[in-house]
């Protein structure tokens, strides 16, 4: 429980510091200057007003200078960070770090969380802007490549085909997507970026589950979005990044899980 409560406290501290990307990211503004300021008075945020969901239950969700109504996406970033934090600490943390794991292990676990940690502002970005920020995803496919020559999973091998799986096979279904639609872009490059940053940390095993999550994930939303008359000729955009977001969640921490039970359900219908 201790672990756990501390694992809540550091997601709702990097929920407040993902409001900042989702906000600046976008704008290509600085991380640092100017401080956090209400983006309708430009007054500066004291301490106390920015403490994670405090603060806005506190303030009333109004800026303590003008009034002014803050943003529901605030306490929901920093809400969904904290529960994300618990989630990844009990289902990849705590299984992958014993107390019989290296230093370097442990290190490399907590790297590829902060990864998965990441693509919590990645995918609202790209659901609000349709972009996936550069700053973000190259940088991170150079740290990971760093990251996998440290002892243990991925190796450089794994990482270097993670890669390859990872950013490849979405280039080659966006190329395939452009020849059979005979239309622009069909596979953004973010996209393309994010994947090859995941494989990298992850390896080719997870990230091509991901892949095919996301496709399953996207499709079914696509139905829906359809049927609903939500999406049309017209209107055919829908971000990927959220999708591959929560697909790279699900086969990090519930992966194994799942090709368990595949494994099984194919045993017992073969045998």
């Amino acid at each position: 429980m201790f672990f756990i409560f501390v694992s809540a406290a550091f997601g709702l501290v990097f929920g407040s510091f993902f409001n900042v990307l989702i906000r600046r990211l976008p704008k290509k503004e600085s991380l640092c200057f100017p401080a956090s300021h209400c983006p309708h008075c430009k007054r500066p945020i004291k301490p106390w007003e920015n403490i994670p969901l405090v603060s806005f239950m506190l303030l009333s969700g109004k800026c303590a200078g003008c009034k002014a109504p803050i943003s529901f996406l605030y306490p929901f970033v920093e809400a969904l960070t904290g529960i994300c934090a618990i989630v990844v600490y009990v289902f990849y943390i705590a299984p992958q770090c014993t107390a019989s794991s290296s230093l370097w292990h442990i290190a490399a676990t907590l790297l590829q969380t902060a990864v998965l940690m990441v693509l919590i502002p990645v995918a609202i970005i790209d659901i609000h802007e349709f972009i996936i920020p550069d700053s973000i995803t190259l940088p991170g496919l150079v740290l990971g490549i760093i990251v996998s020559l440290l002892p243990g999973h991925p190796t450089p091998l794994e990482s270097i085909l993670g890669i390859a799986a990872g950013g490849g096979s979405l280039f080659f279904i966006g190329l395939l997507g452009e020849r059979i639609f005979k239309k622009g872009e069909a596979m953004g490059g973010g996209d393309v970026k994010l994947m090859a940053m995941c494989g990298a940390f992850f390896g080719w095993e997870i990230s091509l589950m991901a892949i095919f999550l996301a496709a399953l994930l996207g499709s079914l939303v696509g139905i829906v979005l359809l049927v609903k008359g939500r999406l049309s000729s017209a209107n055919n955009k829908i971000p990927f990044g959220p999708f591959l977001a929560l697909g790279m969640w699900v086969a990090v921490c519930w992966g194994d899980f799942f090709i368990k039970a595949y494994i099984g359900q194919m045993d017992r219908l073969l045998g």
